[in-house]
């Protein structure tokens, strides 16, 4: 019993589980970020928001970038894909439904067909391929954030760049 008692408090203090996406909470300042040392190094824009490329998201290492506001963070934003590369792009967004849908159940995806990941996987990359954009999110959120993905991509001196981003966002924090 006093094992059992004891992995639940481990996993109550863990600073992997404790935040609004793995150690960060909303609200916190940039050097509150960068003390996250486990996840860093960590590089600064000129706007004064984040990024680390020692984010976890389903398993794997991802970019994660950090959006503040007066030096509070609101948005978490974590970069799957950014390429030239539709097939990796589409399995990038395959693979972020899946995270996704293990997290927290049952997504939305507005405007696409198929019953299955993968159908709607295809059904994503051929609205992408004609320029569109697609969408997904979790039916039942998260107490205090809206998560939400977007796939799309833009053209930029004759190729198009595709990304693929899922954004956990403060409930209430305006953009």
């Amino acid at each position: 019993m006093k094992i059992a008692a004891y992995l639940c408090l481990l996993l109550v203090a863990s600073p992997a589980l404790a935040g609004d996406f793995g150690p960060w909470n909303f609200g916190m300042s940039t050097e509150q970020i960068k003390a996250v040392s486990s996840h860093g190094p960590y590089k600064s824009f000129s706007n004064g928001d984040l990024e680390t490329y020692n984010g976890d998201f389903g398993g794997k290492k991802e970019n994660v970038q950090f959006f503040l506001k007066a030096d509070h963070l609101w948005r978490i934003g974590v970069y799957t894909y950014e390429g030239t590369d539709l097939a990796a792009a589409t399995q990038a967004w395959f693979q972020a439904y899946k995270t996704l849908q293990s997290q927290y159940g049952p997504i939305e995806t507005p405007d696409l067909n198929g019953e299955s990941a993968e159908s709607l996987a295809q059904s994503a990359r051929a609205l992408v391929a004609a320029g569109g954009k697609v969408q997904m999110a979790p039916l039942k959120q998260p107490e205090g954030m809206f998560v939400f993905s977007s796939f799309d991509g833009t053209a930029h001196g004759g190729v198009t760049y595709y990304i693929v981003r899922v954004f956990h966002d403060q409930a209430g924090a305006a953009q």
